[in-house]
C-alpha cells in the first residue's frame, strides 16, 4: 500500500502527468488496430482469396496491409518524438525541483548528504527517473498490457480451447517469475546505494587531491575505490544474472505455449475441426503476446531500478526547509546583540554556550581561539544558517527571527578562506548578487589594487574565468571576492580566515581592502594570524564554546590571560 502511495506521488511529481497519460493512450490506440486486423486480413488472403484465385482482393488486401505497416511506422516515429519531449520536460522539472529543494533546505540538512551523492541525484538519477512513467509505465500498461488483453479476447473468439491452454501456460509463467522482481528490486536498491557512496568517495578524492598527494594516500584511496567497484560489480552481475534467468525461463515457458498450440491445433486440423489459417493466426497472436510480455519484463526491471532512484529524489526534495519566521523589513543594521546564545548541531553536545555581547555600529569584532572552538559557527548564526538552540540574537533591538530571511541576508557579505570564483566573466563575477554598475565595479577594483591586473588580461573585465583558472593567482581571486563583497555594500561583513593562505604582499592589499570595506560597518573577523586583528575594536577569545575573554588587543595583553598566551606563542 505504501509503495502504491509513493508511486502515485511520483506520477504527480511533475506537471506533465496529464501529457504522460495522453501519450500512453495515444500509443496504445496506435498499436491496437494493427494487432487486431493484421492476422485477420492475412488469414483471409491465405484461406479465402488465394484458393479462389481472386487476384483483385489479394492485391487490395496486400496493399491494405502495406498501408497499415507504413501508417503504424510513421505514427510510431511521431509518438516517440512526443514521448521524448515529455521526457525532456520531466527531466527539466525534476532537476529544477531538486535544485530548488537544496537551495531552500536548512544548511544542516544539506550537510547530511555527501556532495557526490547530490551531484549524482541531480544529474544521472534525475534523467533516469524522468523516463519511468513516460517510457516504462506507458510501455507496460498503456501498450503491452492492453495489447495482450485485446489479443487474448480475439483468440478466445477464434479458438477458446487453444487460447485457454496457451494462455494458461503464459499466466503460470508470469506467476512463477514474479519473485524475481522482488529479488531484483532489493539488489538494485543496494546497488544504487553503493553507486552513490562510490560517487561521493571519488568526489572527496578529487577535492582533497593535494592532501592525498602530500600524505601519500593514493594506494589507500585506490584500494577503497577498488573494493567499492568490486562490490558494485558483484551486485550488478547478480542483478544481470537474475534478469537473464528470468528471461530464459520465460522463453522456455513461451516455447511450451507455442508447442501446446501446435499440438492441439494439429490434432484439430487432422480431424477437420479447424483450418490451417486458424493455427497460423493463433501462432501469430501468440508470438505477439510473447513479444509484449518479453518487453514488459524489460520495462518492469527498469521500473524497479528507476523507482529506487525516484525514492532518492523524493528524499532530497523532502529536506527540511529553512523556516521563514519573520515578515518585517530591515532597512539598515545599527546594533547587534547576542543574548545568552547556545547552539548545538546534534542537540546534545553544545558548540556554543551562553554567548553574550553587544555591538553598536560601526565596530570591528575579531573572533579568536584555537581550532574547533566554534568561531565559524558563531559567525554562521548571524545569517540564520542554523536555528539557535536557546537564547536570541537581536538586530536593532528586535529578535532577528522577526525579519524576513532575504531582508536579513541582503545586509550580510561573506568572504571565505577559499575564494568563490564562478564560471563566467570577471565582470559577471563581480556583479554576482549585487548588480553594481560597471563604473562602480572599476572604482572598487582600482581602490583595492585589482584593476591593472584585470585590464592586462585578454578581454579585460569580459575575460572568462572559473575556479580552476590560472589567469588569476590565489591572492587575486581573494581580492575578487573582496571586491564583490564591497559592491554588495552590506551592513555586516564576515571575514572567515581570509588571509591564512595569502603571502605578505596580498595580505597588505587585503588590509587595504579591509579599510575600504569595513568603514561604517559591522565586521566579524575570524583569523589565526593575530597581527591581522590587533586593530579590532573588540576581540572575543573563545574557549570550549564560551567567551573566555573579551576586550581590545591592548586590554587582553595587559590581562596576561589566555589571549596573551596565544599571542606570545604565535609571535
Amino acid at each position: 500500500m505504501r509503495k502504491q502511495k509513493k508511486t502515485k506521488e511520483m506520477f504527480y511529481f511533475t506537471s506533465n502527468y496529464k501529457k504522460t497519460l495522453a501519450v500512453g493512450i495515444y500509443i496504445a490506440l496506435l498499436s491496437l488496430p494493427y494487432t487486431i486486423l493484421y492476422p485477420i486480413i492475412y488469414s483471409a488472403i491465405i484461406d479465402k482469396y488465394l484458393p479462389a484465385k481472386n487476384i483483385t482482393m489479394v492485391v487490395a488486401l496486400t496493399a491494405a496491409l502495406i498501408l497499415m505497416v507504413v501508417l503504424v511506422f510513421v505514427m510510431s516515429i511521431h509518438s516517440e518524438i512526443v514521448r521524448r519531449k515529455v521526457y525532456m520536460d520531466n527531466d527539466r522539472q525534476i532537476k529544477n525541483k531538486i535544485f530548488k529543494a537544496i537551495q531552500d533546505a536548512q544548511l544542516s540538512e544539506v550537510e547530511k548528504n555527501q556532495t557526490g551523492k547530490l551531484f549524482q541525484i541531480t544529474t544521472t538519477q534525475a534523467a533516469n527517473a524522468s523516463k519511468m512513467f513516460v517510457w516504462n509505465y506507458v510501455g507496460v500498461y498503456s501498450v503491452r498490457l492492453k495489447s495482450i488483453i485485446v489479443t487474448i479476447i480475439i483468440m478466445l473468439f477464434i479458438d477458446w480451447q487453444i487460447t485457454l491452454i496457451a494462455g494458461g501456460i503464459l499466466l503460470a509463467s508470469y506467476l512463477i517469475l514474479m519473485p524475481f522482481y522482488s529479488i531484483n528490486a532489493k539488489i538494485q536498491n543496494k546497488l544504487q546505494t553503493g553507486i552513490n557512496s562510490l560517487q561521493a568517495k571519488i568526489n572527496e578524492c578529487l577535492e582533497s587531491y593535494e592532501t592525498t598527494k602530500t600524505l601519500r594516500l593514493e594506494e589507500i584511496n585506490l584500494n577503497e575505490i577498488y573494493n567499492d567497484l568490486e562490490t558494485n560489480k558483484e551486485k550488478a552481475i547478480k542483478s544481470s544474472r537474475i534478469i537473464n534467468i528470468h528471461s530464459m525461463l520465460f522463453a522456455i515457458l513461451s516455447f511450451a505455449a507455442l508447442i501446446a498450440t501446435i499440438i492441439v491445433g494439429g490434432n484439430k486440423l487432422i480431424i477437420g475441426a479447424t483450418a490451417s489459417s486458424t493455427i497460423m493466426m493463433m501462432e501469430n497472436y501468440l508470438s505477439n503476446i510473447n513479444n509484449s510480455v518479453s518487453n514488459m519484463v524489460d520495462h518492469m526491471h527498469n521500473i524497479t531500478n528507476r523507482y529506487n532512484q525516484f525514492l532518492n529524489i523524493l528524499q532530497i526534495v523532502s529536506l527540511q526547509k529553512e523556516e521563514e519566521t519573520g515578515n518585517e523589513k530591515l532597512s539598515k543594521v545599527s546594533s547587534i546583540e547576542f543574548k545568552n546564545v547556545c547552539f548545538s548541531y546534534d542537540g546534545q553536545k553544545m558548540v556554543l554556550n551562553d554567548i553574550s555581547f553587544n555591538l553598536e555600529k560601526p565596530q570591528k569584532v575579531a573572533i579568536v581561539g584555537r581550532s574547533g572552538v566554534g568561531k565559524t559557527t558563531l559567525a554562521n548564526l548571524l545569517p540564520r544558517f542554523y536555528p539557535l538552540t536557546s537564547g536570541e540574537i537581536l538586530i536593532n533591538g528586535e529578535n532577528y527571527e522577526k525579519y524576513e530571511l532575504s531582508e536579513l541576508r541582503k545586509h550580510i557579505s561573506f568572504v571565505f578562506q577559499q575564494p568563490v570564483v564562478l564560471s563566467m566573466s570577471i565582470l559577471e563575477n563581480l556583479q554576482y548578487g549585487n548588480n553594481a554598475k560597471f563604473e562602480d565595479v572599476q572604482k572598487v577594483c582600482k581602490q583595492i589594487g585589482l584593476h591593472k591586473k584585470i585590464m592586462a588580461l585578454d578581454g579585460g573585465y569580459a575575460c572568462k574565468i572559473d575556479n580552476e583558472t590560472d589567469v588569476l593567482s590565489f591572492g587575486e581571486k581573494q581580492l575578487l571576492n573582496y571586491a564583490r563583497a564591497i559592491l554588495k555594500n552590506g551592513d555586516i561583513v564576515i571575514l572567515d580566515e581570509v588571509t591564512s593562505n595569502l603571502d605578505l604582499e596580498f595580505e597588505r592589499l587585503v588590509s587595504k581592502a579591509n579599510n575600504k570595506m569595513l568603514s561604517n560597518k559591522f565586521a566579524f573577523i575570524i583569523a589565526h594570524r593575530l597581527n591581522t586583528i590587533k586593530n579590532a575594536d573588540l576581540i572575543l577569545f573563545l574557549e570550549n564554546g564560551k567567551i573566555k575573554e573579551i576586550g581590545t588587543h591592548n586590554q587582553l595583553i595587559e590581562n596576561h590571560g589566555s589571549y596573551y598566551e596565544l599571542y606570545k606563542s604565535r609571535l
